[in-house]
């Protein structure tokens, strides 16, 4: 079996990891007006106070030549889950750490802030494969899809952190590609991508 690149690897040399210096990912808020002042990842959950919120959340992937944009559906992602359940997988915590240091930004804040009863739910993560850049060959890169804040809470209280790993067909039935602001079909690869087994199904 081909080795897997998961959240927060850097690859198997330096080159991987410069190529993707410029990749960032972060979760879209919703912001309304006269809240006043409330922490906006708790606000983006619908956890602020009483309110009837019920956000969409998506988490966005962007990366540079040329400037192109992946989104995932967090909704979406647990409920292929719920239908086809699986185990969840350990994320190794060095890894995890320098992921959420290199490629998201994470609210301190927020971390006491997430519901006792969420704090041990597992997270999301897909692996697509991307090039270094133009000719060049590709490689497969994991990606935190949801959970990190989750993950962040578990690295400062001494905790290990699991996350559900999607299938490709999964991952891209839940995901939108654009190129330059234009809505784009994602490219076929060469390879099954992420099989039904390595999943845990």
């Amino acid at each position: 079996m081909a080795t897997r690149t998961f959240p927060g690897e850097s690859g198997d040399d330096h080159a991987n990891r410069r190529a993707l210096e410029s990749v960032t990912g972060i979760i879209s808020t919703v912001i309304l007006p006269g809240l006043g002042s409330v922490c906006p990842e708790c606000f983006s959950r619908g956890f602020v106070g009483e309110l009837p919120i019920d956000g969409r959340e998506i988490y966005s992937f962007w990366m540079t030549g040329p400037a192109s944009e992946l989104s995932w559906d967090i909704a979406q992602a647990r409920q292929l889950i719920a239908t086809h359940p699986r185990a969840p997988k350990k994320l190794d915590p060095a890894e995890l750490r320098q992921w959420l240091r290199e490629r998201v930004t994470i609210t301190p804040q927020h971390l006491d802030h997430i519901p006792t009863e969420k704090r041990a739910e597992p997270g999301i993560f897909v692996i697509i494969t991307v090039a270094r850049g133009p000719r060049t060959p590709m490689h497969e890169f994991g990606i935190l899809i949801d959970g990190s804040h989750r993950a962040a809470l578990a690295l400062r209280d001494g905790q290990n952190f699991h996350a559900y790993l999607l299938t490709e067909q999964e991952q891209r039935s839940i995901c939108t590609y654009t190129v330059e602001g234009h809505l784009t079909e994602i490219s076929l690869v060469a390879g099954p991508g992420i099989t039904p087994e390595e999943a845990g199904l």
